[in-house]
């Protein structure tokens, strides 16, 4: 399957567009039902904090997400053109509470996450195995 990429402005009305789209590839690619609401639930979630990091912001940059079927995997990147704030509070390892907080939910969601922040924004990547 082809990468698919979908840039959504960053409104929380915009976010049940990638759920949909993510839960039809899901669905195409033979997942079965709860792992396919696993997925629905952590792209949301990612996507969810990434529009309110850029709301805090004020910024009108779109919201990433990108779709991968690999070999043995599905890999989700939700990226943001957003970094912290100076003042937020932040764990041992720079990144918010809100951040944390997502990232233990997707980790209960998906095979494996990846969450980093850069000057050029955020990422949460979500790692769906195929078996």
């Amino acid at each position: 399957m082809a990468a698919i990429e979908i840039a959504i402005p960053p409104r929380s009305v915009y976010v049940g567009v990638v759920r949909l789209t993510v839960t039809s590839l899901a669905r195409s690619a033979g997942l079965d039902g709860d792992r396919v609401d696993d997925l629905r639930i952590a792209v949301t979630e990612a996507c969810t904090s990434a529009v309110l990091a850029h709301e805090d912001a004020g910024t009108s940059e779109p919201v990433v997400v990108k779709w991968a079927e690999e070999a043995d995997r599905f890999v989700i990147d939700v990226e943001g053109k957003v970094t912290p704030p100076e003042d937020a509070v932040e764990d041992s390892h720079g990144f918010s509470t809100r951040q944390v907080l997502s990232h233990a939910l997707l980790e209960s969601l998906v095979d494996q996450t990846e969450l980093s922040s850069s000057g050029e924004g955020t990422r949460s990547r979500l790692i769906l195995n195929k078996s």
